[in-house]
């Protein structure tokens, strides 16, 4: 039955990935910020356009604006919004459940915590380097092995308690993750670009 529900778990995230493919890139780090605006027209009408944000401030801006910024748009990452469409929901709740369950074992070994150091280091590329690459190419580092650890925490999650119970969380979950799809595209206004339409005359 845990097999099952992991395979249907992995499809229904395969299938929140593919919606996103829609999208040129993202908006801004993660999601648009009416704060990172002015910034993001600057870069559009001046010799630094390309030029990562963090650079730009580097020399142009106090050095404390920095590691504020930082911590802002880290924090964009796992705001839960963003998460429940680029993850979805359950695979956003596989994520946490797979954190807490490392984290509460006695038995904690060098691997889990090499696990949670990579998990905490990925989204970082996309903040400093910001590379200008398709949404296909950024979920390799940014989607992928938070699904295989999102699969992880789950399997947990059903090993641990009473599984009645757990089981009808998980179904539930599912349920709200396989409709969320439907309705995804109502919010990449505020998470992508989409790519240009093409008006046939």
């Amino acid at each position: 039955m845990k097999k099952i529900i992991l395979v249907i778990t992995a499809i229904i995230e395969l299938l929140t990935l593919k919606a996103w493919f829609v999208c040129e890139s993202f908006t801004d780090i993660f999601h648009y910020s009416s704060i990172n605006l002015t910034y993001q027209l600057e870069i559009y009408i001046n010799p630094f356009k390309g030029t990562p944000i963090w650079f730009i401030r580097l020399f142009h801006n106090k050095f404390i604006q920095i590691p504020i910024n930082f911590l802002r748009f880290y924090l964009q990452f796992w705001d839960v919004r963003f998460g429940s469409i680029w993850f979805s929901l359950i695979g956003y709740f596989g994520i946490l459940a797979g954190v807490y369950y490392i984290v509460s074992n006695k038995k904690k070994t060098v691997y889990h915590w090499l696990v949670l150091i990579i998990l905490m280091i990925l989204p970082c590329f996309e903040i400093i380097l910001a590379p200008q690459i398709a949404i296909p190419f950024k979920s390799l580092y940014l989607w992928f092995p938070f699904i295989l650890f999102s699969l992880y925490g789950i399997y947990q999650f059903l090993t641990h308690g009473k599984g009645k119970k757990r089981l009808m969380v998980i179904f539930l979950l599912l349920l709200l993750s396989l409709l969320s799809i439907f309705f995804i595209s109502s919010e990449f206004s505020r998470y992508c670009n989409l790519f240009p339409v093409i008006i046939k005359k």
